[in-house]
């Protein structure tokens, strides 16, 4: 099976001993989102990117400097966010990254479905930046790349990913394609309710589990077990897996 994760807006430079980086394998699409993105001032970035100045000066810095050819830092290491913080890759083994490199991808609107050991550059951008490309938006630019590239060996696709991401997946499902979403709630007042925050750490938590357990089949996910989560039967489906943090 694949797990497919969202990207995190926060980027760091990171190392692994011994570890093998691999080039992302949608460079050619990356140039050209890069031959747009540079045509672009700092000032005309910020609201379409809906960005401070600052950022917005970071990204277009970041465009300019861009180099395909540049090693990077593995994409699995780069990410910062809270849900990668969960996940904590840093502490994975060589023997845990070969498991990720088979199992996790990583959706992003700049490269496309990068492996963890593709290496990357920092940036900054995302599906729901307003820039066209070509008249398209991001989504339209992607098309349907990162669901045939997931789905061509037929696996099961565990989401992971935020609506943001899974977009890039849904739309072109089939009745035979097995598209399995987690759900992480929290009761709230004696209702089940999704949490931003809480559901980005538990995604993170997932990720690490299926690596560090070596899950490769669905039914696994039900012993998923992290602060306080159980896996709810009857809030869940075949297409969805529900888990459940009590009050």
């Amino acid at each position: 099976m694949f797990i497919i994760l969202s990207p995190a807006k926060n980027m760091q430079s990171s190392r692994l001993e011994g570890l093998t980086l691999s080039r992302p394998r949608f460079l050619a699409q990356t140039e050209q989102l890069v031959e747009t993105l540079r045509k672009f001032s700092p000032w005309q970035l910020e609201r379409p990117m809906s960005v401070n100045p600052d950022l917005a000066l970071k990204a277009f810095d970041s465009f300019q400097s861009f180099d395909p050819d540049a090693e990077g830092t593995a994409a699995l290491l780069a990410y910062h966010g809270l849900q990668y913080r969960n996940l904590d890759p840093q502490s994975f083994s060589l023997a845990d990254f070969a498991f990720a490199n088979d199992h996790l991808r990583l959706l992003s609107a700049f490269y496309g479905v990068l492996r963890p050991t593709d290496g990357i550059l920092p940036y900054r951008l995302e599906f729901l930046c307003k820039l066209k490309f070509g008249g398209q938006n991001l989504y339209q630019f992607w098309g349907d790349l990162f669901y045939r590239d997931l789905f061509s060996s037929g696996k099961t696709v565990i989401n992971l990913a935020s609506a943001e991401y899974s977009r890039t997946v849904q739309p072109y499902l089939t009745p035979h394609d097995r598209f399995l979403t987690c759900n992480f709630l929290v009761m709230k007042r004696g209702k089940p309710r999704m949490l931003a925050t809480a559901a980005k750490m538990a995604r993170g938590r997932m990720a690490r589990y299926i690596v560090k357990e070596r899950i490769d089949d669905p039914e696994g996910l039900k012993d998923f077990c992290w602060n306080g989560y159980t896996f709810i039967p009857h809030l869940s489906d075949e297409s969805t897996y529900t888990f459940l943090q009590r009050e």
